[in-house]
């Protein structure tokens, strides 16, 4: 079976054809755009073309709202479900809102990482800035490493969209103005990644997210290497201990990380890492998301036949 996907070089788009027999081949198509009428693309390519200039119309009023949004903004207002890493899983996301309106949950925070990975990136986008234009008061979108042109030059999502660079770079600008972190009910400190110290949550820019996408927690005390990367910190019990004392703060819930259960809880209790995005490539994980109440945090597991 063969799959189609645009791939653009310039104003030229080619068809990219996968895996015949287990090799990859390209046909060129030069002189002209294809369109979603045209007889060559297939229905699977013109339904991404459509959700792509779906997309691109969201862009200048939804970058106006985060352009409105500090880089840690504060959610005052209770319940509030709190969702981690989606990676392109429209299924997992319908399935999230279905149970917020059953729960009757006003506040809906995600922690970032929407592409790559899955399918269906494009749409979850569309579906999440949607929901974030009606209800900019009530639907908060933080970044996560995946929001940024890096990861999804690799990890899936620029060939989702046809390796179509010009739409990505204009992306990425929207990227760029996304919030990094939101504090609930003055005690619970919300982010993709992790922390960088034990410094004042007032320091935190848009401009340097880098550390607040990427660090992950370790039982090794102090900020330490990572197996991610050179520039990417593990931070320890005491460097939590340090964060939540300066900020006056109780506990961290962020995202970032694969898990079996779909969530873990760290330091006793302090840190709670949560990811929403079941059968990650195929692993066969469970999926989790939570709800915030009353200082309390009850979860809630789904996927891999766990409801």
């Amino acid at each position: 079976m063969l799959e189609e996907f645009l791939l653009k070089f310039g104003n030229v788009y080619c068809a990219k054809i996968h895996f015949v027999y287990g090799r990859k081949t390209r046909i060129c198509l030069p002189g002209r755009l294809l369109s979603r009428g045209d007889p060559v693309v297939s229905k699977k390519v013109s339904r991404k073309i459509a959700a792509k200039e779906e997309l691109l119309l969201l862009l200048p009023e939804i970058d106006r709202i985060f352009d409105s949004e500090p880089a840690v903004f504060r959610i005052d207002t209770e319940p509030v479900m709190i969702v981690g890493d989606i990676h392109g899983n429209l299924h997992a996301l319908e399935y999230i809102i279905e149970k917020r309106k059953e729960m009757n949950c006003k506040n809906l925070l995600f922690l970032g990482d929407y592409v790559d990975r899955g399918p269906q990136g494009t749409e979850v986008l569309i579906r999440l800035f949607r929901m974030k234009l009606e209800d900019s008061d009530h639907i908060f979108l933080l970044r996560g490493n995946h929001e940024t042109v890096d990861m999804n030059i690799y990890y899936g999502f620029l060939e989702e969209i046809g390796f179509d660079e010009e739409f990505l770079l204009r992306l990425s600008q929207t990227y760029d103005k996304m919030p990094i972190a939101a504090v609930l009910s003055e005690h619970t400190f919300c982010v993709h990644g992790g922390i960088n110290g034990t410094g004042s949550i007032n320091d935190i820019r848009k401009e340097k997210a880098f550390p607040y996408l990427w660090n992950d927690p370790s039982n090794r005390p102090g900020l330490t290497t990572s197996r991610r990367g050179s520039t990417v910190r593990e931070f320890g019990p005491d460097i939590v201990d340090g964060f939540l004392k300066t900020n006056h703060l109780k506990r961290i819930v962020r995202g970032h990380t694969a898990l079996d259960k779909g969530y873990r809880w760290w330091f006793d209790g302090k840190l709670l890492s949560l990811f929403s995005c079941p059968d990650y490539v195929g692993l066969g994980n469970a999926a989790a998301f939570a709800l915030f109440e009353k200082e309390n945090i009850k979860l809630f597991v789904f996927g891999n036949q766990q409801e």
